[in-house]
């Protein structure tokens, strides 16, 4: 099934859970989470969905960003590591947007989905794609066991750094590919960077975004996917446009060989008269701004090339 495809089963899937609930309660729901979550209130104490309704709220809110970010993410596996990928964990997974976006990038992968909070299991297992195995557990309490991908989406801006370290640890001994996706905040930014380093650490090589297994030369990586509003959707975030930017960052470890790109676009490129600006992080390991003038033969390409593609 492709992205497109996946995305709209989703969709219809979320539409049918939210018939008949009145939208100014979900609406209600809705902003008291994203408020809970923007103020990074939710912890390892404190969970973010206390009921039905919250989940409900959640996954329609921030279902569809939430898969638009693990599936670019998850693009990058496939273009830069070399490995087989039959099998997923994803720990923290809420309603199953990562789920669904590694079904789409590999059709027919066997998947678990490892969630603390039941209301967003029981939403998940009606709302999934496959036949995925739903564990309801705390993250540090996943038993483990091989497997080829981990993805663990916005779940650090929820633990304490003590908490984050034992769950790379775990998921280091398990898996051949980790994937961690976190909010495009610099907030964001530094916890990613501080599981690029623990996943270092523990012998991973990183495959992407990052172009080498240098220290970071930015103060703040983040790049942003572009998702399809439904009309619901709107409504619940009061938006009147027809689509919404997610801004997100990321990391891909693996033990597997890489071909990791020869440079990264970090910023969205600008088109000042005849030329092309890309903000680039490079192979070695430094940040440089590279113009392309109309006359070289690389214009065209730069022209095409989009915020966060390799160059």
């Amino acid at each position: 099934m492709s992205s497109v495809d996946s995305q709209l089963h989703a969709a219809l899937a979320l539409a049918r859970a939210a018939s008949g609930v009145p939208h100014h309660e979900l609406r209600r729901r809705a902003e008291a989470l994203s408020h809970r979550y923007r103020t990074e209130q939710i912890n390892d104490a404190t969970p973010g969905m206390s009921d039905a309704l919250d989940a409900l709220a959640y996954a329609v809110v921030r279902m569809p960003a939430t898969f638009r970010a693990l599936h670019t993410a998850l693009a990058a596996v496939e273009r830069h590591v070399d490995g087989p990928v039959t099998t997923h964990v994803d720990l923290g997974g809420g309603t199953g947007a990562a789920a669904w976006a590694a079904a789409a990038r590999w059709p027919g992968l066997a998947i678990e989905v490892v969630e603390r909070q039941s209301a967003a299991v029981r939403l998940g297992q009606k709302l999934a794609l496959g036949n995925w195995l739903w564990t309801t557990a705390d993250v540090r309490r996943w038993s483990g066991r091989p497997v080829d991908l981990i993805t663990i989406g916005y779940v650090f801006n929820e633990l304490t750094p003590d908490v984050r370290r034992e769950v790379l640890q775990l998921t280091a001994r398990h898996a051949r590919t980790i994937v961690v996706v976190e909010p495009g905040t610099p907030s964001g930014h530094a916890r990613i960077l501080d599981a690029r380093a623990q996943l270092i650490a523990h012998g991973f090589r990183i495959a992407a975004p990052c172009p080498h297994q240098h220290d970071c030369p930015v103060d703040w990586c983040h790049f942003a996917t572009r998702l399809p509003r439904t009309e619901l959707h709107r409504h619940l975030k009061d938006g009147t446009r027809n689509f919404e930017d997610e801004k997100f960052t990321y990391v891909v470890a693996t033990r597997h060989p890489i071909h990791p790109a020869a440079s990264r676009v970090i910023a969205r490129p600008t088109t000042p008269k005849h030329r092309v600006v890309l903000d680039l992080c490079t192979s070695t390991g430094t940040a440089e701004q590279l113009v392309v003038p109309k006359s070289s033969p690389g214009y065209r390409a730069a022209r095409d090339t989009a915020w966060g593609d390799a160059w």
